[in-house]
């Protein structure tokens, strides 16, 4: 707090340093403008043209057609126009908690000193004594977060579940060994399929010719 206060008496402006800086660099495209009196009384009301652009500034109310005097409580490059037109400072348009009498008033109070606790008053109240941390048994654990997935529609687990199929009549539920229904067509009765048996060699009777003669010469 101290130390802002001396930044502030060093501080001889109106608006903000910030808020200044913002300005200066809007009165840098006043130049692409022409603002226009509209013959009102009190001289508040302007029209400001930029070749075929056109938009309207009231002084007296702080608006204009842009919207961002009203939003950003600075005048804008418009409202900077006009007023230069009017031959007024620009900084008396700003809006009133921008200027440097509002951050005076934010830094106008000050902080009391704070004593050690060898200097606080006796109250002659019993002190409060902090509860006593237990440390449980045996090692931390860190328990598992569960996975979202593992939660139910009733707030159950979920358990994965896989079905049998039985190689014998096709229904789930079983497997062959225990099956007690037909066989499904295409199966032998121990649940193997037809066709899928090892070939037997068989042997011509011109293979047996031609070895027994083999065996006599």
């Amino acid at each position: 707090m101290a130390q802002h206060k001396k930044a502030l008496i060093m501080y001889t402006g109106v608006v903000a340093l910030v808020q200044q800086k913002r300005m200066e660099a809007i009165m840098k495209d006043i130049k692409h403008w022409t603002a226009q009196w509209i013959g009102d009384d009190a001289r508040h009301v302007f029209e400001v043209q930029m070749h075929m652009k056109k938009l309207g500034v009231h002084l007296g109310n702080s608006t204009c057609t842009c919207n961002m005097w009203q939003l950003t409580g600075i005048p804008c490059v418009h409202a900077m126009a006009a007023i230069a037109k009017r031959g007024d400072r620009a900084d008396t348009y700003v809006y009133k908690w921008l200027k440097m009498d509002a951050f005076r008033a934010t830094y106008g109070h000050s902080i009391s000193p704070v004593n050690s606790e060898e200097y606080w008053e006796k109250s002659g109240e019993i002190s409060s004594i902090p509860p006593k941390i237990k440390r449980p048994i045996g090692r931390p654990v860190k328990r598992r977060r569960p996975d979202p997935v593992e939660d139910g529609p009733e707030g159950t687990k979920a358990k994965k579940t896989f079905r049998v199929t039985c190689g014998k009549c096709g229904d789930t539920g079983h497997n062959a060994k225990t099956c007690k229904g037909a066989p499904k067509a295409g199966t032998n009765p121990k649940g193997k399929v037809k066709g899928k048996s090892r070939k037997k060699s068989t042997t011509t009777q011109e293979e047996v010719q031609v070895s027994q003669l083999a065996l006599v010469t």
